[in-house]
């Protein structure tokens, strides 16, 4: 792909599949389609210091999940991370907050680190983060309006998330944020590495990422419940829970 509107394209198209197959793998393709749309707005209003290399990042980003994604439909062999996220899918007992922790998960802490290294080697890594962090603010102004969606799924979220608040930030907020922080350091450890240094690191990232996806896929028999509570009460088949998300 050579364009953002390629990419939002494409994850039209998984998004789409999704609905057809009632398969939950849509949930997070709706949530990432909505924020590569917001990027593209960003980039369009000049909100980025280098607009053709924040077009590039994101490019790269995005194609790091569609591969992803491509590569799981065919049986081929993926990230560890993202086979979690995947595999989860099939899991009946999995609650749709989860499958989008998952995916930001694998995303962001690992996809974005690697794409954000190649985009900006060696020590053009520096010159990256201004624009780096502007994604932030971004997402943030879209997750309010996720936030909002998710409640018409779950009635009770919105309160929830209101309790798990840390200042201004929700639960989705907060995930993606947090991720962020961890891709920055990891984008700063793998740009000046050699391809031998970045393959050794990336699988060590990609353990450590898969590792965080069983916590969250097995938090424990007391927040394991609460989840169930929450998956058993979303409303909805999972066509129409995507269609919400979008």
């Amino acid at each position: 792909m050579k364009t953002i509107d390629e990419v939002i394209n494409r994850l039209t198209e998984i998004v789409l599949w999704a609905e057809q197959k009632q398969s939950p793998m849509g949930y997070f393709a709706s949530l990432y389609r909505a924020m590569t749309i917001a990027v593209k707005e960003g980039i369009a209003n000049a909100k980025f210091e280098d607009t053709k290399r924040m077009e590039e990042l994101d490019i790269r980003f995005a194609q790091r999940y569609i591969d992803a994604f491509d590569a799981y439909q065919k049986g081929q062999k993926t990230t560890n991370a993202w086979k979690k996220a995947f595999d989860s899918t099939k899991n009946n007992d999995i609650a749709l907050i989860q499958h989008l922790i998952l995916g930001i998960n694998a995303h962001i802490n690992l996809d974005l680190a690697i794409a954000a290294a190649e985009t900006a080697p060696n020590e053009k890594i520096f010159g990256l983060q201004n624009d780096f962090n502007k994604i932030n603010a971004i997402i943030g102004e879209l997750t309010e309006k996720v936030q909002d969606k998710l409640a018409k799924i779950w009635l009770p979220f919105r309160l929830m998330d209101d309790a798990l608040k840390t200042k201004d930030e929700g639960l989705i907020n907060f995930s993606i944020s947090t991720a962020r922080t961890f891709s920055w350091a990891s984008a700063l450890a793998l740009a000046p590495m050699n391809a031998a240094q970045k393959a050794d690191y990336i699988l060590k990232m990609d353990n450590r990422v898969a590792q965080i996806a069983d916590r969250v896929i097995n938090p424990g028999w007391l927040l394991s419940s609460a989840l169930w509570m929450i998956r058993v009460g979303e409303s909805g088949n999972v066509s129409q829970k995507i269609k919400i998300l979008g």
